[in-house]
């Protein structure tokens, strides 16, 4: 069957006429693009950086390292990296969160380390956040909860503690009772963690008792039983061994 030329110089012109409407349509959605991104540049600039949870650092340092200033986009600022960086640059903060405020303020949320302890290894301490975060080489740490038995591989501030194979696992150990001691807000009763021996962790509390611990314990579980027992049962002169590797807490004067 033939098909007349008239008719199939029509469906040519329908042809021309479609890919014509695709390409207007495609460069409209780029020319609609393009003025998004030139608005935003022009009109949502940085004005105020507001900064929060901060009393180690100052604003403008954590800003800096976030490589953050006045000036900048506001929606072109990488959030996430700048928040790496800020963690990464100062090592006393240990989380951070940045969020826009129309139309020109940043807001940096940052949350710093409180209460540390202190790895001692070769003549040197190391300040290490409950996080396992390495904050800074001193010689001053009397307030830290003092730990002995973890040796720390290339330490250096700012980074997470690294240890040989051998003490991995007491160092996860380690890691999971601190952060069972901030929950119950009682690292700074805690003097001493050491973690030579094989078959128990040893804690010195309160300064006047001798913990044992288990190494597969359940720790917030026995530090309830730990709290329950020295505040409620025991005299404020008494002092000794508190063991709880068993079912039963037992308490040995000395």
């Amino acid at each position: 069957m033939r098909i007349p030329m008239a008719g199939r110089n029509r469906r040519r012109r329908r042809k021309r006429k479609g890919s014509f409407s695709f390409l207007y349509k495609l460069l409209m959605f780029f020319v609609i693009c393009g003025a998004i991104v030139a608005a935003l540049a022009v009109f949502f600039k940085v004005d105020t950086i507001e900064v929060t949870g901060n009393s180690r650092y100052t604003d403008s340092e954590i800003a800096e390292s976030g490589n953050i200033h006045v000036g900048d986009n506001l929606f072109l600022i990488n959030k996430f990296g700048a928040a790496e960086e800020i963690t990464r640059k100062l090592p006393y903060i240990s989380s951070v969160r940045i969020s826009r405020k129309l139309p020109d303020t940043l807001c940096i949320q940052v949350e710093e380390n409180g209460a540390l302890c202190a790895l001692e290894q070769g003549g040197e301490t190391w300040l290490l956040s409950s996080s396992g975060k390495l904050v800074e080489k001193t010689n001053t740490a009397a307030e830290a909860t003092r730990v002995t038995g973890l040796t720390a591989l290339e330490p250096e501030a700012g980074k997470a503690l690294q240890v040989d194979a051998e003490q991995q696992s007491a160092k996860e150990t380690l890691l999971t009772l601190l952060a069972a001691l901030n929950s119950r807000e009682a690292l700074s009763r805690c003097q001493e963690i050491h973690l030579e021996d094989g078959s128990y962790i040893t804690l010195r509390f309160d300064g006047r008792f001798d913990v044992l611990l288990s190494w597969d314990a359940d720790f917030g579980y026995k530090l309830d039983c730990l709290l329950a027992v020295v505040d409620t049962k025991l005299e404020e002169n008494e002092k000794g061994t508190i063991d709880l590797t068993r079912k039963e807490v037992r308490f040995v004067p000395g």
